[in-house]
């Protein structure tokens, strides 16, 4: 019985989340496009991940933010239930 390459992989814990097609962006005088993953190449693959990654990039940064906001805050003592952003702020101030 035959079994796709992408069923062997996805059968791999950490390539479970392959994806069947992957969006390429408009590269030269190609116009963007999903390519089916069991027939993208090498560059298209590398290519998708462009935009993926600066998602991933900006997702990072808003992580860190709020990360900070929080560290921010609880150096004031801010609770729970307390206004994040105002406690941030007053530490903010209190740094200067």
């Amino acid at each position: 019985m035959f079994t796709s390459p992408l069923k062997k992989l996805r059968q791999s814990t950490w390539l479970s989340a392959l994806p069947d097609t992957i969006a390429v962006p408009a590269i030269g005088g190609r116009l963007a496009r999903n390519q089916p993953i069991e027939r993208a190449t090498l560059d298209q693959i590398a290519f998708a991940l462009l935009p993926l990654e600066q998602e991933r990039r900006a997702i990072g940064q808003k992580i860190m933010a709020l990360e900070e906001i929080i560290t921010m805050a609880r150096k004031q003592g801010a609770l729970g239930a307390d206004i994040a952003l105002t406690a941030a702020a007053a530490e903010l101030e209190a740094r200067q």
